[in-house]
């Protein structure tokens, strides 16, 4: 099973495909858009479950690491997280516990494989989690992290629970990831309402899947 997840890094396979240069033009954008706002801490989510948003974590990470940006990967969906199956890292210790005080930042920042790109994993799954990201404790170490990276990108569950709706309270920006033919209207116009009463400011939304293009992903700002 990790084998395939760590397969779905499609860039880091096929450097020359349709959809490493939508990443590219995606990267692109992103920086563009920097000149008008500040867009340090990225928060991807999504309307649903497995709509792809993690997979699209990780190989946008790839893509800003390529142009020797500095980028965190935060696991925040501390309910299923599965971005250490797609980096293949260990899950043993991470923003849970730090957040708990069982383990310090040094002790859960991991190297990952990809280029100029760290990663921070959930860690063991907290009966609290929306208590743990509302503490001081998380927006204190988004503002210690700020500095050492050029991005730090936050992978967290979908908008509509109430994690990922504090996470953007905090954090720069969001990119809301849909899945077309999957997400329904009224949970998409569900997502962007929660949206726009946590006064999030959303950067784009990225629609999944689509059969518009030969490739798989598709976005707009």
């Amino acid at each position: 099973m990790v084998r395939n997840l760590r397969k779905r890094l499609l860039i880091n396979h096929r450097e020359k495909s349709a959809i490493s240069e939508e990443f590219r033009v995606l990267r692109t954008n992103i920086e563009l858009l920097e000149g008008k706002r500040k867009v340090k801490t990225l928060l991807l989510t999504s309307s649903s479950p497995k709509e792809g948003k993690s997979t699209i974590v990780s190989n946008l990470a790839s893509i800003l690491g390529e142009q020797s940006k500095r980028v965190l990967i935060i696991d925040a969906d501390l309910r299923l997280p599965t971005q250490h199956q797609i980096l293949k890292q260990s899950n043993l210790a991470g923003l849970s516990d730090f957040l708990t005080g069982k383990s310090n930042l040094e002790a859960i920042i991991q190297d990952s494989y990809l280029k100029n790109v760290d990663f921070i994993p959930s860690g063991p799954s907290p009966f609290n989690p929306s208590e743990l990201l509302s503490k001081e404790a998380f927006t204190n170490l988004l503002q210690d992290l700020e500095p050492l990276y050029d991005y730090i990108i936050i992978d967290s569950s979908p908008i509509t629970v109430i994690d990922s709706q504090i996470i953007a309270s905090k954090i720069d920006s969001v990119i809301l990831v849909v899945e077309e033919n999957k997400t329904a209207t009224a949970k998409f116009n569900e997502s962007l309402s929660i949206l726009r009463r946590t006064r999030a400011h959303v950067l784009g939304i990225i629609l999944n899947k689509t059969k518009e293009k030969k490739s798989n992903y598709y976005y707009y700002y």
